[in-house]
């Protein structure tokens, strides 16, 4: 039981530390916030090996560390909504049948995550919509432009290491 907490907390810190570096390598970055990166294959990765518990957990620690890495915050309710909300609710990829297929555990993870950072958008940041353009609406496109993106290529890349199914199981023993 003892190594099984072990390897379970090895595993934790180096799929988040994998998660930090892929977060800091952007594809592209948008002009309020937000980029296009692989940053939640790892989390996904965590969650359907380890559960969502797990995956949960692991989310929620890659959004301390993006805010201990490169903070914006205007408002203590902004910074949870920006930061380990919307990567924590990735581990929610962990549990039942998400867990059980994992392009819908992609799918599940990044609405999850689209969702908190639109409310954010609405609620603290509704200035940076267009004169005449709903803060809600401005907020869904804003955010889908590259959440959208991200789910697409997150979704491929899981969907090939699922071909090694192994890659999702943790060893036993």
């Amino acid at each position: 039981m003892r190594d099984k907490n072990l390897r379970v907390m090895l595993e934790t810190s180096l799929l988040v530390g994998a998660a930090v570096l892929l977060s800091l390598l952007r594809l592209w970055r948008m002009p309020q916030g937000g980029s296009v990166s692989l940053e939640m294959v790892p989390i996904f990765i965590l969650a359907f090996r380890h559960g969502g518990k797990m995956g949960m957990l692991g989310g929620a620690l890659l959004g301390v560390l993006k805010l201990l890495i490169s903070p914006y915050i205007i408002h203590p309710a902004q910074l949870l909504l920006d930061y380990p909300v919307p990567y924590a609710v990735l581990g929610v990829a962990g549990f039942g049948i998400l867990r059980r297929t994992p392009l819908l555990g992609v799918a599940v993870g990044s609405l999850l995550r689209y969702i908190t950072h639109v409310i954010s958008g609405v609620v603290f940041f509704a200035e940076y919509a267009p004169e005449g353009t709903p803060a809600l609406l401005y907020s869904l496109g804003y955010n889908a432009s590259y959440l959208v993106v991200e789910a697409i290529l997150v979704g491929l890349i899981i969907y090939f290491l699922g071909k090694r199914r192994e890659i999702f199981e943790p060893e036993l023993g």
